[in-house]
């Protein structure tokens, strides 16, 4: 039995954020930085804090919702720890 090959695509950061500013999805930039750390730190579980993304033009509010979403859709597990930057895992199936 053949094993399914995932299939993926590497995006260049600078251009998922001209292309969120340009469709007005900077929660979805969130997900693309998300996966970028992960695979950066090489672990499903990264923290995330504001100023990075502030660098990109997403502000704290836009994370906290995206985080909020991602969440109920089951693609992250969010670790909040008060007033410091929350602790995401990747949930990849």
């Amino acid at each position: 039995m053949k094993r399914k090959v995932e299939q993926f695509v590497k995006v260049p950061l600078w251009w998922a954020e001209q292309a969120s500013a340009a469709t007005g999805t900077q929660k979805a930039f969130v997900w693309v930085w998300l996966l970028h750390l992960a695979w950066k730190a090489r672990s499903n579980t990264v923290t995330v804090p504001n100023g990075k993304l502030e660098a990109y033009g997403v502000n704290r509010k836009v994370k906290q919702r995206a985080l909020l979403e991602l969440e109920a859709a089951g693609l992250i597990k969010v670790e909040r720890q008060g007033r410091k930057s929350p602790v995401v895992t990747l949930l990849y199936v």
